[in-house]
C-alpha cells in the first residue's frame, strides 16, 4: 500500500465527535492541549457530593440555594474532527436569547449575582491544531469523559486504541507556554531523565 494511502487511512481512524463539559461539581474544564481554552460546564443545583461524616450523597445547602433558583444551564462543547485537525469550541446560550433572559432575571432576583443589563453566550471559536496536539487534545477529550467531567453530545467516544492510531506523538505539557528544558513529546521523557539522573544533573 502506497505511504499516502497509509496515512489518509490512520489520519481517519477516529470519527469526528462532540463533547459537552458536564463536571460532577458544576466546575469550568480547562483544556490543556488548547492554551486558554476554557469550557463552562453544566450547571446544575441537584449535583450531589460525599459527606465525609456519613458517606452519603447529599446536595450542599449553599449550592441548591443559589443554584436552584436559576434553570439548567448547558455545558459549553468542543467538537473535533481528527482528519481536518479542527475543532469548534461552542456555548449552546450564544443561539439561546430566551434561556440567557430567563438566567438573567433568574440571577437579579435572587440577589446573589449581577449579571447587567444583558447575560450572553460565549462566542463560537474554531481553529486548527498541528497533528501532534489534535492526537493530545482527542486523548484529553476522552480522558474527560471517562472521568465524568464531560459527556458526549455527537457521534461516538473513540477508543484509546484508535487514538494512539492518531498521527503525531503526545505533547508532555500541552498547556505549558513557556519553555524549559523538558523534552516535547512524552516517548521522550524517560530517556531524557536516565540522562540527566546518569549525569547528575
Amino acid at each position: 500500500m502506497p505511504a499516502t494511502m497509509q496515512e489518509k487511512t490512520t489520519a481517519v481512524s477516529v470519527a469526528p465527535f462532540g463533547i459537552e463539559a458536564d463536571h460532577p461539581r458544576n466546575c469550568d474544564l480547562l483544556l490543556q492541549a488548547i492554551p486558554g481554552a476554557r469550557l463552562r460546564s453544566a450547571i446544575s443545583a441537584s449535583r450531589t457530593v460525599i459527606d465525609v461524616k456519613t458517606g452519603e450523597p447529599r446536595i450542599p445547602q449553599d449550592q441548591a440555594r443559589h443554584l436552584g433558583q436559576l434553570p439548567p444551564i448547558p455545558g459549553m462543547q468542543i467538537h473535533v474532527n481528527p482528519a481536518k485537525l479542527s475543532y469548534v469550541i461552542m456555548d449552546p446560550l450564544a443561539e439561546d436569547e430566551e434561556l440567557c433572559e430567563r438566567i438573567r432575571k433568574a440571577m437579579d432576583a435572587s440577589r446573589a449575582f449581577r449579571v447587567g443589563n444583558r447575560l450572553r453566550g460565549v462566542p463560537t471559536q474554531t481553529g486548527t491544531l498541528d497533528p501532534h496536539r489534535m492526537k493530545t487534545l482527542v486523548r484529553e477529550l476522552v480522558w474527560l469523559v471517562t472521568g465524568g467531567e464531560a459527556r458526549v453530545v455527537k457521534g461516538a467516544l473513540p477508543r484509546m486504541e484508535d487514538v494512539e492510531e492518531l498521527p503525531g506523538k503526545y505533547l508532555l505539557d500541552p498547556g505549558s507556554r513557556i519553555r524549559t528544558s523538558r523534552p516535547i513529546y512524552e516517548e521522550d521523557l524517560e530517556p531524557w531523565w536516565a540522562k540527566l539522573t546518569s549525569t547528575g544533573g
